[in-house]
Order: C-alpha cells, then sequence, then structure tokens
C-alpha cells in the first residue's frame, strides 16, 4: 500500500469515526433506544447495522436471571436513515400522510413507501394506522369502529414533523405528551415493525397477560414484556395465555398532575413491548401494520370507555355463574365426584356449579366421557340439575386424529367438512400432539368450523346436558413443536426476528406459524386463536341451550370478553400466587374482561388449611370464583378440612352469596355502561399518589373496599384507607382512620370488607344455590356519606335469556338517599314478574342521631331498632313488594339524645 493510499484509508476510517461519535456521544443513556435486541450482541454485530455500540458503566447489571433489565449496547444514532414526509392531504377522517425513506437498513424487505392516516374518530380517539403504500397487507380481522368523517372537536392536538417524519400528540388542555415518535426511528420491513415513543411519566398500567404486579414503574428500570400466546405455568418475565397490548399511563403537568390517557395497540403478531426510564416504550412486532388508538381519558373509568368502545363490552353473564364452582382435575371415578358433594352438601355450603377435567373423558376424546370409571355420570348431571346446580365440562381443541374410521364422529365429520387447519400451501392437515395422541386442529376462523363445532356439541349435549364449556389448552398448545412432522424452512417458520417468546421459537409447543388458516397464516393468528375458538362457543351454546352462554377460556385476546370469562390459569398453592392473582384480575377487568377469577388455593401442588382458608376469603370477592386444582394433589373443596375451617370458609361464602344482587348489577353495567367490575384503588382515587401502587387490595364496583390477608401466619394486614366515610362489612361499625395507611387485625377468622360512604347495596338471604335462593327477600345496605346521601341500583332479570336487556324483560330500581332520613326506592322497569322482589330488611349505617320513628309509604312503622354505640338504623320484617309502586318511601325522623 502506497503512503498515499494509506493516508486516505486512514483519513476515511477518521471520518468514519468521527461522524460516529458525533451522532452518538449526545445519546444519554436514558435515551437509548435498542438496535440490537437480539440475544448475544456483539460489537461488530451492532456496527454492521450502523448503529452505536457503547457499553454502560454497570455492565454486570445488564442481566438478572436472564431478563433483560439494564441499557443497550446497541443504540440507534440520531441520523440513522429513516423516512420523511413527501406529502400531507387533508381528508374527511382526519389527514393521509405519504412518506417515504431513501435508503434501506438493516431488516430484509424493508418497505419504503407507507401511508400514514391520522384519524379523529371522537373528541377522545384518535386512531393512527401506519401501512404499505404499494401492496395490501394482514390487518387483525377484529371488528372496530369505522369513522370516516372527522370529530367537529377534540381533546388531543397534532403535530407532524416531516424531516424526519414523526408524530407528535398532546392534550390541548394541558400540553401533556399523549405520543412523541421523534424519539427513535420508524423501523418498517415486512417482518419487523418498530416504532418508538415517549411516555408521558414512568408510571403505566395493563399490558397483558403476565404475572407481575399493578403498577409497571420504570423510572429507574429496562423492562421487556412479550406477547405471544403461550401454553405456561403463571411466573414473571414471560409471556402467558393471552395478549392485551393496552396499557394507561399517568400523566403529571402544572395544570393538571392527576390525568392518565391510554394507547391500544392493534396488533396479533408476535411482538415485544420495551419500556425505558426516559420514559419511553418501544413497541416491535413482526408483521401485519402499526394500528394505534390513543384514548385521551382523562380518568381511568374515561379511558376504559374509550377502549371497550373499540374492542367491545363484555358479555353479561348468567346469574348461575356468579356461584361458587367446584373443579378438579383428578375425580378419577365418579365416586370421587359423589363423595365431594355429599360432604359439601353435609357442611352446608352453598354450591352452584360443578365441573368435570379431562380425567373424566373416554382416552381424552373430545365430546366423550369414561363410561367405565364415570358411570352414570349423565344421570347425575340432570339430578344435579333437578336441585337447581349446573355442569360445566373441559374441551381442548385438539381433535384426535388416530381413532378407528367411522368410530369418532369430531374427526370424522371435521375432514369431511373441511375444518381443519392445514399445513403451508397444502391440502394436507398439520397435526401436532396432546393428550389423546397426534391431534388435527379445528380452523375456528372457517365460517364452516362454527356449523361443525355447533353440531357435535349438540350431539354430546343429548348425552350429557352441559351448561358451560371450558375452552382450555387453547393458545393453541401442542406437546411439540410445530408439528409431528416440524416445520418449513421458510421466512414463516423461521423469520428474521423472534421476538423473546419462551422457548425461543413461535412454534415452541405450540404449531408451525406457517400453517394456515382459512382468514390467514398462523404466524398472524396464533394470539387470536382463542379469541375465535371463544366466539365459536358461545354461538354454538345459545344455538344448542337457547339461553345465555357461558364459556371460559384460557387463551384470550382483546375483545375475547365479549364471548368468554377467563381464569388465570395455572397457577400454584402458594401465597405469591394468591397475591399475583388481585393484579391479574384488575388488569383483566380493564382489557374487557371482567368475568374473570383465579383457581382457588392453588392449581399445582399440595395446598395448606391455611392458605386455602385465606384462599378462599379472597376469592368470594373474584367475580369468578371457582375452586380447582391438579392431579395427585391433595382434596381442596371447602369440605374437606377441618371444622374450623369449614366455618371460616362458609362465612366467606355467605358472604358472596349475600351480595349477588349487587355482583350482577355490576355485571350488567360492565356489559351497558362499559363499568369495570373489580378495579384498583387508584383507578377511583387518581388525586391520591398513596393508591397508584397499591395491588394487595381492591374495590368491587366503587362501593366495597377489599383488603386480605395475603401473609402466612400473619394476623394484621398494612392496608391503605382512602378519604372517604367507611364502615365495616358486614358489622357496620365506621372507621375512624382515612387518608392513611392502618393495620387491619386479621386473624384466620376475618377477612377485611369495608363499604364506602354514598352508597346503597342490594343484598340477598342466600339460599343452597342461586337458583334455590332467588325468590329470597332482599336487604338494601344503606352506607350514609358525610352530607347524608347515598346512591345505589338493581338489575334484576330471569338470569338465563339470551335477550332480556334488549326486550327490557327485566327490573330495574335506584335507591337515593337524601337529607340522612329520607330513602326513596324508583322502579324503573318491572317488565319481569316471575320473581318475586321484596324487601325484608334495611340497615342504614352512620345515623348519628337518635331514631323517634318510622314511615313506610306515609305509614308509621313501629320494626325498627336503633343502635346507639354503632349509629345503625335496622328496619326490619317489612315484607315490601318493590314492584307494586313505581316509587316508595321509607323515612325516619331524629332527635339528639
Amino acid at each position: 500500500m502506497t503512503y498515499l493510499s494509506l493516508l486516505i484509508s486512514s483519513t476515511i476510517v477518521f471520518l468514519v469515526c468521527y461522524s460516529n461519535a458525533q451522532q452518538c456521544e449526545k445519546n444519554s443513556t436514558l435515551a437509548r433506544f435498542d438496535c440490537y435486541p437480539e440475544k448475544d450482541p456483539s460489537k461488530e454485530k451492532c456496527l454492521a447495522r450502523s448503529c452505536c455500540w457503547r457499553l454502560p458503566i454497570d455492565i454486570e447489571k445488564q442481566t438478572i436471571d436472564g431478563v433483560f433489565v439494564d441499557v443497550p449496547f446497541c443504540y440507534y444514532p440520531r441520523d440513522f436513515p429513516t423516512y420523511e414526509v413527501t406529502s400531507n392531504e387533508p381528508t374527511d377522517f382526519g389527514q393521509r400522510i405519504r412518506i417515504l425513506k431513501s435508503q434501506r437498513t438493516y431488516m430484509p424487505n424493508d418497505i419504503l413507501d407507507l401511508t400514514a392516516d391520522i384519524i379523529y374518530e371522537t373528541e377522545q380517539r384518535l386512531r393512527i394506522r401506519i401501512y404499505d403504500s404499494l401492496q395490501q397487507r394482514y390487518e387483525v380481522p377484529l371488528k372496530v369502529p369505522v369513522v370516516e368523517k372527522k370529530a367537529d372537536t377534540t381533546d388531543y392536538e397534532v403535530s407532524i414533523s416531516e424531516k424526519p417524519f414523526s408524530i407528535l400528540v398532546t392534550r390541548k388542555s394541558t400540553g401533556a405528551i399523549l405520543l412523541d415518535t421523534s424519539v427513535s426511528p420508524l423501523i418498517f420491513a415486512d417482518q419487523f415493525i418498530k416504532i418508538s415513543t415517549r411516555l408521558s411519566t414512568p408510571l403505566l398500567y395493563g399490558f397483558g397477560e403476565h404475572q407481575q404486579p399493578l403498577l409497571i414503574n420504570v423510572t429507574s428500570e429496562w423492562k421487556r414484556l412479550t406477547f405471544y400466546t403461550r401454553d405456561f405455568p403463571t411466573m414473571q418475565h414471560v409471556n402467558l395465555y393471552g395478549v392485551h397490548p393496552f396499557h394507561i399511563n399517568l400523566e403529571k403537568t402544572p395544570s393538571n398532575p392527576n390525568n392518565v390517557h391510554g394507547q391500544f395497540f392493534l396488533n396479533s403478531n408476535a411482538m415485544d413491548i420495551d419500556l425505558q426510564p426516559l420514559p419511553a416504550l418501544t413497541y416491535t412486532t413482526i408483521g401485519g401494520i402499526i394500528d394505534l388508538y390513543i384514548l385521551t381519558g382523562p380518568t381511568v373509568q374515561n379511558v376504559i370507555e374509550q377502549y371497550w368502545d373499540v374492542i367491545g363490552k363484555p358479555m353479561m353473564p348468567p346469574f348461575w355463574s356468579l356461584g361458587f364452582h367446584l373443579c378438579r382435575w383428578g375425580y378419577n371415578k365418579i365416586e370421587n365426584i359423589i363423595a365431594s358433594l355429599q360432604r359439601m352438601k353435609n357442611a352446608e355450603f352453598p354450591l352452584d356449579v360443578q365441573w368435570t377435567d379431562i380425567d373424566t373423558m373416554s382416552s381424552y376424546l373430545d365430546f366423550t366421557y369414561d363410561d367405565v370409571n364415570f358411570h352414570g355420570f349423565p344421570q347425575l348431571v340432570r339430578a344435579l340439575q333437578a336441585e337447581g346446580m349446573h355442569y360445566v365440562n373441559i374441551i381442548d381443541p385438539g381433535i384426535s386424529s388416530t381413532e378407528t374410521p367411522g368410530s369418532y364422529l369430531p374427526y370424522d365429520d371435521g375432514v369431511k367438512r373441511g375444518i381443519f387447519m392445514k399445513k403451508f400451501n397444502s391440502t394436507e392437515l398439520i397435526k401436532g400432539k396432546v393428550w389423546p395422541g397426534i391431534t388435527a386442529f379445528p380452523d375456528f376462523t372457517n365460517p364452516d368450523t362454527v356449523e361443525w363445532w355447533t353440531d357435535i356439541a349438540a350431539a354430546y349435549h343429548d348425552i350429557i346436558p352441559f351448561d358451560g364449556m371450558w375452552i382450555d389448552m387453547n393458545e393453541p398448545s401442542s406437546f411439540v413443536d410445530g408439528s409431528i412432522d416440524g416445520c418449513t424452512d421458510n421466512s414463516l417458520d423461521n423469520p428474521p426476528f423472534v421476538p423473546h417468546v419462551h422457548g425461543d421459537a413461535l412454534s415452541a409447543k405450540t404449531l408451525c406459524p406457517s400453517a394456515q388458516h382459512n382468514l390467514s397464516s398462523h404466524y398472524n393468528l396464533h394470539s387470536m386463536y382463542g379469541y375465535f375458538e371463544a366466539q365459536a362457543t358461545n354461538q354454538a351454546l345459545k344455538t344448542i341451550r337457547k339461553k345465555r352462554p357461558f364459556v371460559l377460556s384460557r387463551s384470550t385476546f382483546a375483545g375475547s370478553g365479549q364471548f368468554t370469562a377467563h381464569w388465570t390459569g395455572d397457577n400454584q398453592a402458594t401465597f405469591d400466587d394468591m397475591y399475583f392473582s388481585i393484579p391479574a384480575i384488575i388488569n383483566f377487568n380493564m382489557f374487557g374482561i371482567t368475568h374473570v377469577g383465579a383457581d382457588i388455593c392453588g392449581f399445582l401442588l399440595d395446598t395448606t388449611e391455611e392458605l386455602c382458608t385465606r384462599w378462599m376469603q379472597l376469592g368470594a370477592f373474584y367475580p369468578f370464583m371457582r375452586n380447582h386444582n391438579s392431579l395427585g394433589e391433595r382434596d381442596q373443596d371447602p369440605a374437606s378440612f377441618s371444622w374450623e375451617a369449614q366455618q371460616i370458609m362458609k362465612q366467606a361464602l355467605l358472604m358472596r352469596y349475600s351480595l349477588i344482587p349487587f355482583w350482577y348489577t355490576l355485571h350488567h353495567q360492565a356489559a351497558m355502561e362499559s363499568r369495570t367490575i373489580v378495579q384498583s384503588l387508584f383507578a377511583e382515587y387518581l388525586d391520591d399518589e398513596n393508591t397508584f401502587s397499591i395491588d394487595q387490595q381492591f374495590l368491587v364496583g366503587r362501593a366495597i373496599l377489599v383488603s386480605p390477608n395475603l401473609l402466612p401466619e400473619s394476623d394484621v394486614v398494612h392496608a391503605y384507607i382512602p378519604k372517604d366515610v367507611w364502615y365495616e362489612f358486614p358489622s357496620g361499625v365506621q372507621l375512624n382512620s382515612v387518608g392513611q395507611f392502618v393495620d387491619l387485625h386479621a386473624p384466620i377468622t376475618k377477612l377485611n370488607v369495608h363499604v364506602r360512604g354514598g352508597f346503597i347495596i342490594p343484598m340477598q338471604i342466600p339460599g343452597g344455590n342461586l337458583v334455590l335462593g332467588r325468590g329470597n327477600p332482599f336487604t338494601l345496605l344503606v352506607a350514609q356519606s358525610d352530607s347524608g346521601t347515598a346512591s345505589g341500583n338493581l338489575f334484576w332479570d330471569d338470569g338465563d335469556s339470551i335477550d332480556s336487556i334488549e326486550t327490557k324483560t327485566y327490573n330495574y330500581m335506584e335507591f337515593s338517599l337524601t337529607n340522612f332520613n329520607k330513602l326513596t326506592i324508583n322502579t324503573l322497569v318491572s317488565n319481569y314478574k316471575e320473581s318475586a322482589m321484596r324487601l325484608d330488611l334495611i340497615k342504614i349505617l352512620g345515623v348519628n342521631k337518635f331514631v323517634t320513628s318510622v314511615t313506610v309509604n306515609g305509614k308509621i312503622y313501629s320494626n325498627y331498632l336503633y343502635n346507639i354505640p354503632d349509629q345503625i338504623l335496622l328496619i326490619y320484617a317489612l315484607d315490601l313488594d318493590m314492584l307494586t309502586q313505581s316509587s316508595q318511601t321509607i323515612q325516619w325522623t331524629t332527635s339528639t339524645y
């Protein structure tokens, strides 16, 4: 090499290094956006992507137990090639922007020509869609509102930066950032899409399904959450059964520090969401388009309403499903079910629903039962139903493909109708392996599959008249990776980037991504398998039973709550798992799946009497209450424990059953008014920073505060009591210490529950099950506010009709307390006449003056008691028909002591 060429070469190297130094040095550590999210980054791999490489000082903190927790080594320079605006045209819906990139980057099949639609859908909802300008791409087949005309006024303001292209969305009233994509370059390749945004604060809620605390706080941490449905026992740092890329972000601005907003990333492909302390987040998905909703709130309830307007409101469950459900895997024979039922009956536990797991099947075949070990099972189910109980059976999606031809109708008929998923570019079925052996998988995106599913379920219903269906293993799960024949070597099965899914491959313990559905590839639809199965099952049950359907699905997607209830999957019998059930249930309420619970007492591992007692107390305040455990574990039905434990559990159950009218009304409000059933204290007390991280307590509706004991061998709960009026439940004694953390006495015999002043709670005397108790008298619990007011409502129908709301075949009442002493019952709808609605007892809390007389509808009434020390008024033996008049009044006069 000559001196001149060496000089030129050295100069080029220097200029490149100097240029890189200019690009990289000014990026603060917090502003690093990961350019090499794959495993094992190196300087060579990083520089090959034209990105910056720098090790953080505290390199030893890069991972903890293999989990990404710190600063990326490889990050984008400030001038990384990205898109520029070439046109920005106004449209009826808002703006259509053409953006181009002149230079390809590191991912194959970079798409250089994109269109961004900015859709001003409503005053509080903005939708941003970024997609290939030239070729149609897969989009999530979720029915969402289609808005063609721009909202006249909005809470948000949109600004577009042209070079480089970025979008800034702010709240008009405060200037708070709702979206700011300028923080990192937009990447849009065929199988790698990445967009980042600044967050308003590091405090977020949502992003499921993961086992995690309620508050996601990235003030000083880097976090990665992966979204891809997966069958795996619940544990932290693992993508679990459902996909819900929705979050709520707290805003803090000088003018209003207590607003929130939400974002929903409508994408069903495998994805990572990275969070960093800037604060910022990055969506990285491997397919589809960018379809992002901004929801301006400004309250948590507002955001949820706006989100449910997009994905759909929760279904109204059948009344009986609000009771206590009992199940286990491992009854093994019918005598054990009968023995469990008998001891529950002998101990006088209320019980509404008996379930069975896969051990009742014949050779694990769907829509069969083992007539040897469970001989007489159809008769047992009918006998339970004659006593007012209900039965739910389990169904897995994998249909055995190895039975003798002509002997197993679900497979034979499915093949005939062509409803099973197929291999890539083939008419051959793709087959996995589940409980019965080698299995085919129904394609629930095929309309013909819904008819087939309905027909085979109906045939089994003729044998065993199940009342609901439990659809499990529908991530979908398989015991082999991909298929029994492996997968292809194409880009669907081997994409250039794989999000950080458990198992490190998209085919891990599921089907090949290249498998074909009617609508698209499994690569695109994997995480929606449970969604479409729940939709088909919901429709099948309506057709078969002609009643309100009950479906329980393990796998869920955004919008699944329209069709199904959910439980949190294969938890363990530990106090930690009991705690994690609370943030999970709060999150799923935000996700629009309000009928949700966890396996009470734990599914895996042997439970203990202490744990199961505490969990039954907590579970009495889950929307969906089921005790369920696994094969080989001890019995854990309540009647299997000591007499002392049984009495404690029974009290928890009776507390739940007494509140069923309140629960049922909450479900109606969820279905009709987009209100969560269980919510965090943060959601209701947004002005109180003490509530931001509380996830060991929760609210039922807005009126009941539950503070369970989640620690072993403990008789104290360190609880926060928001600044409000609170009364102990059921005693009615008012709390004196509010707006602070307090230590509540919590021996094993006590669950701390408090009722909030200002609310009226409808209750009912419990029966042996909900059907037997429907005609029992009602009670009103009136919890006065400081101003002597309270309100509440009651929805009541037959509990089973599909169309009772549409036909107004129901009763609806509103209750109001005014001026400390006047209770009014307004019956606004009274079209359901088949069940008596007699009010027997009214309990008024916080009556701080001596009661001298009571009148009912203007007539003197003498059946009352006034408790001076506790300031409680009881009006009893009313026998008041709440349907005979449109308005009825109960009033009392008081004097000083």
